[in-house]
Order: C-alpha cells, then structure tokens, then sequence
C-alpha cells in the first residue's frame, strides 16, 4: 500500500512539474490610484440645511406642484393669482364697482371700475379675470365667478351687482 500511495504523489508532482509553466499565477494589476475626493452629497445638504437656518439662501422649486401646506378651501390672496392681463380680462369680480347702465339698440351694457381706477364698459358674454357676466339688466348685472373649490357642488356660483342698491331698515 505504501508502494501505490507513493506511484500517486510522485504521479502528481510530475504532473505539477510538467505543466509548471502554465499555472505560474498571473500578476496583480495594478492598483488605480483614487480620484480627487468631491464634497460628498451629505456635506451639500448640510450645507444647504446650515445656510437655511442662518436665513442666507433657500430657495424652494415647485416644478408645477401646489403647495401641500395650502388649505384647497382658502381662495388665493389676490396677489397669489399670479400677473394680471390689462383691461377687462385683468379685473376680478370681486373688485368690480358698477357705475352705470346705458341701453343700446344691441342690448344693456354696464359701465364699471375696476382696481386700476378706470372705467370700462361691459356687455353680456365678457370674460373677466374670475369669470364672465352672464345678463345685464336695466337695474341689474350677473356675474358667473368660477370657484376652485373642490367641496363645491358647483363649480361656479352668480352674483348679482345692482345699481340702485338702497339699504332698508
């Protein structure tokens, strides 16, 4: 049994002998030196967190997304509603203050100022800022004022401005 096991070893190590050459271990490559350390992401946003806090900078980008810390029931402010267009298009219906009323051969046409202290005149199917006027009476204008308000059954409601609006007791 000797005699086998020592056939074996010396088998094997004429085989190792035999295929040297080729199973020489191949040589590490070699090791890249690191880049230049960046300022890591962390270290940004702590800056930016630092500079916050003192009041320095920060800006938010909404990217077309609302406020999620606004109630959906409060109307905007009217300097959140954004630039105005000049003219009629431009007034609210809040802001509007009805003069006068004139009749016409096409029909009524009412006489307003708006915020900029000016006069314009109305005709039924007009587009203000908020909305539109639906009917001008002889005594009378209807406004349809279109509402964001998502609780809303309806998604407008009519106000009606008269010109001869006395107060009774």
């Amino acid at each position: 049994m000797k005699g086998a096991g020592a056939v074996v070893c010396g088998l094997l190590l004429a085989g190792a002998a035999f295929a040297g050459p080729q199973n020489a271990p191949t040589p590490a490559p070699k090791p890249v030196p690191p880049a230049e350390p960046t300022e890591s992401p962390g270290q940004a946003l702590i800056d930016q967190d630092e500079s916050a806090m003192a009041g320095r900078s920060y800006s938010y980008d909404p990217a077309g997304r609302r406020d999620p810390f606004r109630s959906l029931l409060v109307r905007p402010e009217r300097g959140m509603l954004g630039q105005r267009p000049p003219g009629t298009p431009g007034i609210a219906i809040d802001d509007v203050i009805l003069q006068g009323l004139w009749r016409t051969r096409a029909g009524y046409v009412a006489q307003v100022r708006g915020t900029d202290n000016k006069s314009y005149l109305l005709r039924s199917g007009d587009q203000l800022f908020d909305g539109e006027v639906l009917r001008i009476g002889p005594n009378e204008v209807i406004f349809r004022q279109n509402l964001n308000d998502p609780q809303s059954v309806k998604p407008f409601r009519d106000i009606t401005k008269q010109l001869n609006a006395t107060i009774k007791p």
